[in-house]
């Protein structure tokens, strides 16, 4: 018996269908979808149920009535949304690195900051760095990955060109990169 089902038992097979209509609260999403990687039964029970779920949505009049539309409207338009996040639900997040602005890091060097989870220190950003920048001596507090997208990054006597990548385990300490000519993810 797995964790989840001592706690919730046979239950938890039976909250497929809320999963699938997005009414489950916060603890049980993550349990279940910590559940959904153990079961193949409920991740097909889940496909299935969205699916009904879309097609029930798409049988229904694509033109709501009129009082229905403004009150929609003016709910969405009144929904705080945090520039560059598009959505963040159920272990899933989109950003839209394009709406957000570039922030200097240090001189020649700017970055967009995409997701941050300050409890485990992990974080995703943007890096672009102008040719000849140098990046600062750092040492990681967390597993730190890059993604070279287009010019050369000289770093520990290796060339990084674009299409590269390059992870840098928690506690490594970086030995001061020499020059860039182009733009990383980081």
């Amino acid at each position: 018996m797995k964790k989840n089902e001592r706690i919730y038992g046979d239950d938890l097979h039976e909250l497929a269908a809320m999963y699938a209509l997005g009414s489950l609260d916060a603890r049980e999403r993550e349990l279940f979808e910590q559940h959904l990687y153990e079961c193949d039964d409920c991740a097909g029970d889940v496909l299935s149920l969205s699916q009904v779920a879309d097609l029930i949505g798409e049988s229904v009049s694509a033109v709501p009535p009129e009082q229905l539309r403004k009150r929609l409207l003016s709910r969405i338009g009144g929904s705080p949304r945090v520039p560059g996040i598009v959505m963040e639900q159920g272990g899933l997040l989109i950003a839209r690195s394009a709406e957000l602005a570039w922030q200097p890091l240090a001189t020649g060097i700017y970055l967009k900051p995409l997701f941050e989870d300050r409890d485990s220190k992990y974080n995703t950003s943007l890096v672009r760095m102008d040719p000849g920048a140098h990046y600062p001596s750092h040492h990681h507090a967390a597993i730190e990955e890059m993604f070279l997208l287009s010019g050369d990054l000289h770093l520990e006597g290796q060339v990084m060109r674009a299409g590269d990548y390059c992870r840098a385990d928690r506690g490594r300490s970086m030995v001061k990169p020499s020059q860039t000519t182009g733009v990383c993810s980081c």
